[in-house]
């Protein structure tokens, strides 16, 4: 039988104060925070600071603090946080995936995707950042943003003895050491990771010693969100809200969804201007309808595919989209919903020799698993400490393929609306938008200085083929059946060509590597997409009939950008929603384009960034 661990009782107090009812909630704060997931967390911790301050948080979800959102192990399994920990959502069928329909990724837990991620702490590189300042945003760019990254995290290097054994390189000037997020490498690695590790160098990827300065584009090390204490995760519930969760002046409501957010236009300093007043919610306890006000702000915090429902279902989205579900539009805004993106993956697999013991190990061999849980629990190390993979591979466009220029030359010969969501063609805004988009990033895949494709290696039969800058734009809308049930999510991923073509340069390259000197001792056999397909179009249906292509990395975001808004912008530099006053966006959804790597890094300096802003304008 499989051991497991019991941490109820380290989390009693914490969970008893985080526990508080509608009963004891005051009926008016001034800043009330829509989304207990990671950013809302960070705000709420951070604004929360002034004791002068009252703070409100609303969650749709609950909390979960259990093992598998504690022990690093549970993460390596994607599905590991279980369908009640998350949202249960399809998407509308994928016109570009075979007219398939795939799950939705998103939280329904505090803490957010932090709570039940995979735990890779990564950065983009320095003109990945740079994107968000050119498409409009001063002070956005890197070094904008960078101070904010070293804010939000505490960075523990390995003890010599760990790094030695498993060659682990870093940089420690490169990052934080006072946040409260915690950044640390496990205390196990597969023995056969150290071939692909070679497999690359052998191709001539550039080895990088730390990605954090900046330059993420080659192969490098990545740690996790590990708390290096005791070897558990490190969320934004446990790292940011536990430490101030019994400040009188901070309240955090779970299972509220907010319904709705009030606005008053007579006391707005610009006749034409919606002020937010404060929201509508539905306790799903009992089914009781509150409101509660908001003196200062109202803060949107419920990610990339909820903030634009929510801000659709209060009135500001587009005009037909809003008339089809019954909602009165007081701003008819096209670029709510629209821009949507993730990373798509597809994932190639084959029959390899493992040494022992293989990175599928402690899933597979009860045995091995039960020695591992000893292991864990006496001395917090070994193979549970490890979460998802800790060595990545970010090939530029160049690196990945010979055809790069070609492939860029194509992309800026395409008609810019040709492959977008009907929405686009009746929106100037929209195509404007997307176009100077399309401008950035075929420059800077043209320059190399992004990364086209992330491959995380861990010495097994699969590996992940991410689309790390999709050229794909989707939407998130109302559902006109069900206006306050889930909303309908369209990908669109792999609608450009250009993403298909980047996704066969990367299963070439995969291919590379299994091929490779270093690799020859595993063994390999191609499964899927199998030797046989060769083309575009072939990789994409074998992939598809396998079950291993989506439009998601569990990254929804970029749906209400930080944008002008004659660019198909949502909110401006200072994350306020245009056409409002005391409304402000701080999650996923404000990101203009999708970075070259996992979200959370990036989102808790967001966060802790747009904490800072609201502060100032207090």
């Amino acid at each position: 039988m499989v051991k497991l661990l019991s941490w109820g009782a380290v989390c009693v107090s914490a969970a008893l104060v985080a526990s508080a009812t509608t009963e004891n909630a005051d009926a008016a704060y001034d800043y009330v925070i829509v989304g207990g997931g990671l950013t809302g967390l960070v705000a709420a911790a951070r604004l929360s600071e002034d004791a002068d301050v009252s703070v409100l948080v609303l969650d749709y979800g609950r909390f979960d603090r259990s093992n598998k959102t504690y022990i690093p192990y549970y993460a390596t399994v994607i599905n590991t946080s279980g369908p009640s920990n998350l949202r249960d959502i399809s998407s509308v069928p994928e016109p570009g995936l075979g007219n398939l329909t795939f799950g939705v990724r998103v939280s329904q837990v505090i803490g957010g995707g932090s709570q039940v991620n995979g735990m890779t702490w990564d950065y983009p590189s320095v003109a990945d950042i740079d994107t968000f300042e050119a498409l409009g945003n001063p002070g956005w760019g890197w070094e904008g943003l960078n101070p904010y990254m070293r804010k939000s995290v505490t960075f523990t290097a390995p003890n010599p003895e760990v790094e030695a054994k498993y060659n682990y390189s870093y940089d420690i000037s490169a990052w934080g050491q006072d946040g409260p997020a915690q950044a640390s490498y496990p205390e196990w690695q597969a023995p056969d990771l150290y071939k692909i590790i070679e497999a690359f160098d052998e191709l001539g990827l550039p080895f990088v010693e730390e990605h954090a300065t900046g330059k993420a584009v080659g192969h490098y090390w990545a740690p996790s969100s590990i708390d290096p204490a005791n070897k558990t995760r490190s969320s934004s519930l446990y790292s940011y809200y536990d430490r101030v969760s019994s400040r009188s002046n901070l309240k955090l409501l779970p299972m509220h969804q907010v319904r709705e957010i009030l606005f008053d236009n007579t006391t707005s300093s610009s006749n034409s201007s919606l002020v937010a007043t404060g929201v509508k919610v539905l306790n799903r306890s009992n089914n009781d309808t509150l409101v509660f006000s908001a003196n200062k702000e109202v803060i949107l915090a419920a990610g990339g595919v909820f903030t634009p429902q929510l801000l659709q279902l209060s009135g500001i989205g587009p005009k037909g989209v809003l008339e089809a579900a019954g909602v009165e539009t007081k701003i008819d805004f096209p670029a709510v919903g629209s821009n949507f993106q993730d990373h798509p993956v597809g994932y190639i697999s084959w029959t390899v020799n493992n040494s022992f013991p293989s990175p599928s190990e402690p899933s597979t061999n009860t045995t091995f698993l039960n020695e591992a849980y000893d292991l864990y629990h006496q001395n917090h190390t070994g193979p549970l400490t490890k979460a998802q993979a800790t060595y990545i591979a970010f090939p530029s466009l160049g690196m990945l393929t010979n055809a790069s220029e070609s492939l860029v030359d194509s992309l800026e010969a395409q008609d810019p609306s040709a492959h977008l969501p009907p929405i686009y063609a009746d929106s100037p805004d929209l195509r404007a938008g997307f176009e100077r988009q399309r401008a950035a990033l075929a420059a800077a895949l043209r320059s190399g200085t992004v990364a086209a494709a992330e491959l995380p290696a861990a010495g097994g039969g699969v590996m992940a083929n991410v689309i790390t800058k999709p050229l794909s734009r989707g939407t998130v809308h109302l559902d006109a059946s069900d206006p306050h049930g889930v909303p309908l999510v369209l990908h669109n991923a792999l609608a450009n060509p250009f993403d298909r073509s980047v996704l066969f340069a990367a299963v070439g390259y995969t291919r590379r590597v299994y091929g490779s000197g270093a690799a020859a001792s595993m063994s390999p056999v191609e499964v899927a997409p199998g030797a046989a397909a060769t083309t575009e179009e072939a990789v994409v249906e074998a992939l598809l009939a396998a079950g291993l292509l989506g439009p998601t990395f569990a990254h929804p975001s970029c749906s209400c950008p930080m944008m002008p808004r004659e660019l198909g912008g949502v909110v401006d530099p200072g994350l306020r929603v245009y056409g409002t006053e005391r409304l402000s966006i701080i999650d996923a959804s404000i990101l203009p384009v999708i970075p070259a790597a996992h979200l959370q890094a990036t989102m808790y300096a967001v966060a802790e960034k747009a904490s800072d802003i609201i502060k100032n304008r207090a």
